[in-house]
């Protein structure tokens, strides 16, 4: 939620927030503990997470990852867990302001608004001062009410300082940081003798009874994308109706004076633009004459809380760009948006009378019909559009009802049918040839569906993303089976070469470890075993040539003069690894700061530990278990049908 901010702050708090929001799935997961009832989604102590806080909380994040990746839907979304994970990190975030307010932890107005002013989102990039119309406005592509965005960072400001509190006493010794630096700086000598297949000997050309005894012996072998290559899959040819969207928008021309209709509407009720603020001093009074006195006195320049104390007034009122709304009393509202930048005056509101010095005034801001006719267009086609899909989805049904075939159903509402030939679930043909954008229009969610179906049964009209419904009907179904030598002759030959290459090259590979093992020296055995030799020096994090991590990883932990056959990954080469020397680092060689920032870096992994037994002590403390979450409400507040 307030990441997407914290990505422009230079915060104090953003590394404690952070931890916050992620700690939440160390220990319970994202799914576990989602059972139960209430009135709220979850109550978390004397915190309370609401339907529409969860709903909101997840439309943001989702605006989010949308961001990132625009093609993900939002049933793709949930279906990964992002629904979970939200509400989980709500879970947490509650736990600690929980515990924070038991503690009698707060965070001031003025801690606040300094807070506000250390987000670059919000600073003007010309003068860098803080700048309230782009704070604005930056909430509101957000999704963020000003007052729900600051009751946030107060709420974030609170359990920073619970976990300020927790961590405040970790101090790293110098000794643990000086470690660090000298494993990390630590390097090795490492020498490989190297075995790949273009060392291995010409293997004669297989019969088909040796083709077919490799196959039969792995029946379950994978291509590089992992589908099986000696089986066919199973095959499911459908008969498709869909109805999308965007297939309706082409067809909406939208009248302009609907559109300028929208605009007026959308001003009137304050859906566009930026309102007025205006940030005020108020002095109560006890009469007309006393108030006009003092809205003197201030035009004079006179401290409110002076003029205050020596008449004997309350203590003066003030607020800080604030709405109209925000000013309790209306008709003092009225008055005071009525005032410019610098103006004092006496006013009389429903209560009473008031001197009233306005310090800072914002007007109105309304996006021009024009600027905003583009967007219009588009939200009034899509409406448009949206209603002809619905009516055409309701003609259809009504054909089915009636008793209609899908094709018949298809042609009296003038839907297009698509018939498609039988397809396994990556949308190839029997070919094997794949079409990307058939994978692409079925894969994901139509052929899912179809292949969870029964032959010859029509399915009920189905959603499949944001705006698109689809039915459809099995037709056939090919059974998987073995597929015939003839038909992957070329594909198991490859794979059988391959397997035989390694065979004979791990052969190899087993005699020349023997041989080093004995005592030769590596150069004299690679004229035997043929192969190269390679030879790196190198830190635990370093790579080099053939020296891939996980084989510096293993270097690392053997002695020197030791030869051990290193780790295969894939089809990677076969390797004798030796460490040749043990080059250790010194403490006098690192640079400034080298060894302070790895002790930050270890208190900070230490913070983390600490927040997380924080956390699990918490959610025990707050009974956070398998009856805490109202499945119903979750359920709704993310658009989900409710789940046993």
């Amino acid at each position: 939620m307030l990441t997407n901010f914290r990505a422009f702050a230079q915060s104090p708090f953003a590394l404690v927030i952070i931890v916050l929001l992620v700690l939440g799935f160390a220990l319970y997961g994202v799914g576990g503990i989602f059972t139960g009832s209430g009135t709220a989604v979850v109550v978390v102590g004397n915190e309370q997470i609401s339907q529409r806080e969860l709903a909101q909380a997840f439309e943001r994040e989702m605006q989010g990852v949308q961001e990132q990746n625009p093609e993900l839907t939002r049933e793709q979304a949930l279906q990964a867990g992002l629904g979970d994970q939200v509400l989980q990190r709500l879970i947490v975030q509650a736990a600690f302001f929980a515990k924070a307010r038991e503690l009698g932890l707060v965070t001031s107005d003025r801690a606040l608004s300094t807070e506000l002013r250390n987000y670059e989102a919000f600073l003007n990039p010309v003068t860098g001062a803080f700048d309230t119309t782009l704070y604005r406005s930056t909430l509101q592509n957000a999704r963020f009410a000003p007052a729900e965005f600051e009751r946030s960072i107060t709420e974030d400001m609170t359990r920073a300082q619970l976990a300020g509190a927790l961590t405040s006493g970790n101090l790293t010794p110098t000794v643990m940081a000086g470690t660090r630096y000298l494993v990390e700086q630590e390097q090795r000598r490492i020498r490989a003798l190297i075995l790949d297949a273009s060392e291995a000997d010409a293997i004669e050309d297989p019969t088909d009874e040796q083709l077919q005894a490799f196959i039969d012996a792995n029946p379950d072998q994978v291509d590089q994308l992992g589908l099986p290559v000696f089986t066919a899959p199973e095959f499911r040819a459908i008969t498709l109706v869909r109805f999308r969207l965007e297939d309706y928008i082409l067809d909406v021309d939208v009248d302009e004076s609907v559109l300028r209709e929208t605009y007026e509407y959308q001003v009137e009720n304050g859906v566009l633009g930026t309102p007025a603020q205006r940030s005020f001093v108020q002095l109560i009074t006890p009469d007309e004459a006393t108030a006009g006195q003092v809205a003197s006195r201030l035009t004079a320049g006179e401290s409110a809380e002076a003029i205050a104390a020596e008449l004997g007034l309350d203590t003066p009122l003030s607020q800080t760009d604030a709405q109209a709304y925000q000013v309790p009393d209306s008709r003092l509202a009225t008055a005071i948006f009525a005032m410019a930048d610098g103006e004092t005056g006496a006013v009389e509101g429903s209560f009473g009378w008031s001197a009233i010095q306005i310090t800072a005034a914002t007007d109105a801001t309304v996006p021009s019909f024009e600027d905003q006719l583009d967007a219009l267009r588009t939200e009034a086609a899509r409406a448009e559009a949206t209603n002809a899909m619905y009516d055409a989805m309701a003609a259809f049904e009504q054909e089915r009802s009636n008793g209609a075939t899908l094709e018949d159903a298809a042609q009296r509402a003038g839907i297009p049918l698509e018939a498609y030939v039988p397809l396994d679930q990556y949308a190839r043909a029997q070919d094997g040839e794949i079409d990307f954008q058939r994978f692409q229009a079925l894969a994901s969610d139509v052929l899912r569906v179809a292949f969870e179906q029964f032959a010859g049964f029509a399915i009920n009209l189905e959603q499949y993303n944001e705006t698109d419904w689809f039915t459809l009907r099995v037709d056939d179904i090919i059974p998987s089976q073995p597929r015939e030598l003839a038909d992957v002759r070329a594909e198991a030959e490859a794979i059988w070469r391959a397997a035989e290459a390694d065979t004979q090259l791990q052969a190899r590979a087993d005699e020349a470890l023997a041989q080093l093992q004995a005592g030769d020296d590596m150069e004299m055995v690679v004229l035997t075993s043929g192969g190269r030799i390679e030879t790196s020096t190198l830190k635990r994090d370093e790579t080099a040539g053939s020296f891939a991590s996980h084989i510096v990883g293993q270097a690392f932990s053997l002695d020197p003069g030791e030869p051990v056959l290193a780790v295969r990954r894939g089809a990677g080469p076969h390797m004798i690894i030796v460490v040749d020397e043990i080059i250790p680092s010194d403490l006098a060689r690192a640079g400034l700061g080298e060894v302070e920032q790895r002790a930050a870096a270890i208190a900070a992994e230490i913070n983390d530990d600490i927040l997380v037994s924080a956390q699990t002590a918490l959610l025990s403390e707050y009974e956070i278990d398998g009856s805490s979450v109202d499945q119903r409400l979750r359920a709704a507040a993310l658009g989900q049908t409710e789940t046993p």
